[in-house]
């Protein structure tokens, strides 16, 4: 018996949780034939050795790949030009003064995130190499605040308004407010938000309406030859890992990987787990993750777009397949490669997902969630584990291509918060 994922992630996942505990129809089929396949069967896994063979993607037909573009589109409106150009394929258009250019000033707290995004393997680098501008200078000196085209302020380390300049404001410089960070930790300090309401002129994140995106990753339709081929060679012994080193969350996430561990093997890495070889820090990659097929991706924190390294890095990069939990359902579907991951919330309890899990490692189902690759590309953009980060590139983009109209926000709890942007963790009644 073949169990493969529906490319609309609907009907074939009839262990489907809405609401929390609320079945589809279909469900006790379903589950009915889970246990019938895995009935009289001693072992966790019928398959013990190593699968290595060459894979050839079919693709999704085009009505599928549309349904997904829709339904970044209905984000259009509250999209910068920069996040037209990023997320709907956008071309960018023509810049009338090339030979403008544009001082970009990190105010007092650039040293904090420099390491990232301006040296890869130890080396200093030019941050806006390969990117489609390059009419910027970039600055961390207090005496070019006057001249600055732009100011970005690191909300993280600042603690409160006596971290902004103290001289008169120029009226037409951009201040634009940096966080990589969930709602839930924007600040180090106990500051709060609103304390800046009627300051920045721009938001600079990871969500797709900023007026300087930096996802940590991107999905982008991509046309690759329709011979794709890659070298997949996972385990079928152990099927799932974990690396952490924030053994917290906001989600319960480490509570539901103990739940599920009840019901299948989990390996977990780095300082929350048994294996201590990875330390779980972006500056190092964990290479004994690799070879797992399924990859707990679990953010720490349930909020709108927050999708971390945990997704792009640890399971796209690797060809492993992510079990994501953080955004909710309808941020996964138009961010992620369609019929790629698994969603622990269209499951109705940690047994579910690791019955279901089970059923594709046994009837190989899992080989329909890389059809993804034929139409789809990921993009690893945020300069953990030495891959390219582009902030700096891309607020030199947003210079270029953002129109210049007056904005401020007056009401920055309304834009960024744990009450608007987040969600209730997975066992919450």
């Amino acid at each position: 018996m073949k169990i493969s994922v529906e490319k609309n992630e609907s009907s074939t996942m009839s262990l489907v949780r809405m609401h929390k505990k609320a079945f589809l129809l279909g469900t006790v089929l379903f589950t009915t034939t889970i246990l019938i396949i895995l009935q009289n069967d001693n072992q966790e896994y019928r398959k013990t050795e190593p699968v290595g063979y060459r894979w050839k993607a079919e693709g999704y037909p085009e009505d599928k790949i549309q349904e997904w573009m829709d339904l970044r589109m209905k984000m259009k409106s509250n999209m910068s030009e920069l996040g037209k150009i990023l997320f709907l394929n956008k071309s960018t258009r023509n810049i009338v003064n090339r030979d403008k250019r544009y001082k970009i000033l990190v105010w007092k707290y650039a040293s904090t995130i420099e390491q990232r995004h301006m040296t890869r393997n130890g080396q200093r680098i030019n941050p806006l190499d390969g990117c489609s501008v390059s009419n910027c200078d970039i600055t961390n000196k207090d005496e070019d605040l006057k001249k600055a085209d732009i100011v970005i302020y690191h909300l993280h380390r600042m603690k409160g308004l006596k971290d902004l300049p103290q001289s008169p404001r120029n009226p037409n410089q951009i201040w634009a407010f940096l966080t990589d960070e969930s709602p839930y930790h924007t600040f180090l300090d106990k500051v709060k938000l609103k304390e800046f309401n009627g300051v920045f002129n721009w938001s600079m994140t990871y969500r797709m309406d900023s007026e300087i995106p930096v996802p940590y990753g991107r999905t982008i339709l991509t046309s690759n030859p329709d011979n794709l081929e890659f070298k997949l060679d996972k385990r079928r012994d152990v099927l799932v890992a974990i690396l952490g080193s924030n053994c917290g969350g906001k989600n319960h996430r480490w509570e539901y990987v103990r739940e599920l561990q009840k019901h299948i093997k989990v390996d977990v890495y780095g300082k929350c787990g048994t294996f201590k070889t990875c330390p779980g820090h972006f500056r190092s990659n964990c290479k004994d993750i690799d070879r797992y097929m399924f990859y707990l991706a679990f953010e720490n924190s349930n909020c709108d777009e927050y999708l971390t390294e945990k997704v792009w890095w640890n399971a796209f990069e690797k060809n492993s397949i992510p079990v994501v939990m953080g955004a909710n359902i309808y941020n996964y579907k138009k961010l992620l490669p369609l019929g790629s991951y698994l969603n622990i919330d269209q499951f109705a309890s940690p047994r579910d997902l690791a019955e279901y899990i089970k059923v594709l490692n046994k009837t190989e189902g899992y080989l329909d969630m890389y059809n993804w690759k034929k139409n789809f590309k990921v993009l690893n953009e945020h300069g953990y584990f030495n891959s390219k980060s582009y902030h700096y590139c891309r607020i030199c983009e947003a210079l270029n291509y953002n129109g210049r109209e007056k904005k401020v926000y007056n009401n920055l709890d309304n834009f960024w918060s744990v009450k608007k942007n987040c969600h209730a963790s997975w066992d919450a009644i």
